[in-house]
């Protein structure tokens, strides 16, 4: 290989690593970009289960829907138990559609929400189940949070946690090894 074909050859090689750059560059770019425009989406909806109400709300739920009969349905029982299972299930059904649908990181809304949002799915599905029946059709309510919820019952949240520091490059050995990431999950009480 004389002279001019090795200076043509690096060249060629330099050229090919600019382009993979910056594909990368700009792959990266995009996504920090897209994660930045659904940020304030999923952190608004969230709020909701950061709430005094909302928690009293879903609490009252957990204690009083279980006494009430299951044909009812939700559409039929009474209030404020009605309201009640509504916009607490129709919460989840919200944040199931962001994760299900790729506007929300799954991993992200999973390692919020799964202890309450499974306990909740747990005491509603007999209701959930009657109201579709009620409605004609297995496919007519909150089909996205049964499919979350079935979805997050067989994720290791913890796994799910480490995925998360991880992608966020926060990750390292000192956090990993943090006490509080270490720490089995403890029973929630009504008000957590």
């Amino acid at each position: 290989m004389d002279m001019s074909q090795a200076i043509n050859l690096l060249a060629l090689l330099v050229a090919l690593a600019a382009v993979v750059t910056s594909s990368l560059l700009t792959w990266r770019a995009l996504r920090l970009n897209d994660n930045a425009n659904h940020l304030p989406i999923v952190l608004d909806a969230l709020k909701a289960q950061r709430t005094a109400e909302f928690t009293r709300m879903e609490a009252e739920l957990w204690a009083e829907l279980p006494r009430q009969d299951v044909p009812l349905g939700f559409a039929k029982l009474p209030e404020p138990l009605r309201g009640h299972a509504f916009e607490v299930g129709c919460y989840y059904q919200h944040l199931a559609c962001l994760a299900e649908y790729g506007v929300a990181d799954w991993d992200f809304i999973a390692v919020q929400v799964t202890y309450r949002m499974l306990r909740t799915w747990d005491c509603i599905r007999p209701y959930v189940n009657a109201e579709r029946k009620n409605r004609g059709s297995d496919s007519s309510f909150l089909n996205s949070y049964e499919r979350f919820a079935e979805k997050a019952r067989r994720t290791d949240v913890d796994a799910a946690t480490e995925r998360l520091y991880r992608r966020g490059g926060r990750g390292g050995p000192a956090l990993r090894a943090a006490p509080m990431l270490r720490r089995r999950r403890q029973p929630v009480t009504a008000t957590e």
